[in-house]
C-alpha cells in the first residue's frame, strides 16, 4: 500500500502547488475580472477584419478600388460629367462671290487634306486642309454664294479629344500630362485611358460670350469653367462619337 500512496502523493503535490501560483498569478486575477488577454493571433484576425470592412463600405459607396487608393494614397478625384467628345473644326467658305459650278459633298462623308471639294463657275476651288469629315452643309450645285458664306464644316479626324470644363476652383490642380480616367456614354461600361494634354487659360464663358453683367453695370458672381482637352491613349476610333457625352476622372494631390 506504501508504493502506491507515494506516487499519489507526488501526483497531488504539483496540483496543489500549480493550483496556488494560478491563484496568484495576474492572469488568473485579470480572468476572473472578465479582462482576459486577446491571443496575437486573434488580434491579428480582428485588425484583418477592420481593414476588410473599411474596403466593403468603399466599395458600397461606389468608389471601390480606387476610392480606397486615393484615400490611403492622400489624394482625391476631380470628376466631372461637363464633357464631350470634340475636335477642331474648319469652314469652308469662299473669298468670292461667284456661283457653285462643282460642289459634290454631303453631310457624313470622309475627305483627305487636299481633296477637291469644288469650285465656283470660272474661278477659285475649294479643297479640304485636313483629313475629316463632313458634319455639315447645305450648299447645292449651282448656288449662287456670297463672300465668306459657309459651304462646309470638316471636323479633323486627327485631332480628336475630350473636352472637359473644369471648375476655376479646381483647375489650378491640374497640370499638362496628368492621367485621366475617361468613359464615353456611347461606350457603355468601359473606361478610357487618357491624359491632360491643354489647360485653357480663359474661362468658358468667355469662349462662348464674354462675361455677364448686371443693370448697374458691376459682374454678376457666377462659378466659372476652364476647358481642359484630353487626349485618349486607348485604341477607339473617337471619330465614332463626335460630339457624345463624357465622363472625365483626374486623382490630385490634396
Amino acid at each position: 500500500m506504501g508504493t502506491h500512496t507515494e506516487p499519489m502523493a507526488a501526483e497531488t503535490e504539483p496540483s496543489v502547488i500549480d493550483a496556488t501560483r494560478e491563484e496568484t498569478e495576474p492572469v488568473s486575477i485579470e480572468a476572473t475580472e472578465g479582462e482576459a488577454k486577446t491571443p496575437p493571433e486573434n488580434k491579428k484576425k480582428s485588425k484583418s477584419a477592420i481593414i476588410f470592412g473599411v474596403v466593403i463600405v468603399l466599395i458600397l459607396l461606389g468608389g471601390g478600388a480606387f476610392a480606397a487608393y486615393t484615400i490611403l494614397t492622400g489624394q482625391r478625384t476631380i470628376s466631372t460629367g461637363n464633357a464631350r467628345v470634340t475636335t477642331d473644326l474648319i469652314y469652308i467658305a469662299a473669298n468670292m462671290p461667284g456661283y457653285l459650278e462643282r460642289f459634290n459633298v454631303h453631310s457624313g462623308m470622309n475627305v483627305e487634306a487636299g481633296q477637291i471639294l469644288g469650285w465656283l463657275q470660272g474661278g477659285e476651288s475649294f479643297r479640304s486642309p485636313v483629313d475629316g469629315i463632313i458634319v455639315n452643309t447645305s450648299a447645292v450645285q449651282g448656288q449662287q454664294i456670297r463672300p465668306m458664306e459657309p459651304l462646309a464644316i470638316i471636323a479633323d479626324v486627327n485631332n480628336m479629344h475630350i473636352q472637359a470644363n473644369i471648375y476655376e476652383s479646381d483647375v489650378q490642380q491640374i497640370r499638362i500630362g496628368q492621367p485621366v480616367s475617361v468613359t464615353l456614354d456611347g461606350v457603355r461600361g468601359h473606361t478610357f485611358a487618357g491624359y491632360v494634354r491643354y489647360i485653357s487659360r480663359i474661362t468658358e464663358l468667355e469662349l462662348v460670350g464674354g462675361a455677364i453683367m448686371v443693370q448697374t453695370g458691376t459682374f454678376r458672381r457666377i462659378t466659372h469653367t476652364v476647358p481642359i482637352q484630353i487626349a485618349i491613349t486607348d485604341d477607339v476610333d473617337l471619330s465614332l462619337f463626335l460630339g457624345t457625352n463624357a465622363r472625365v476622372s483626374i486623382p490630385v494631390l490634396e
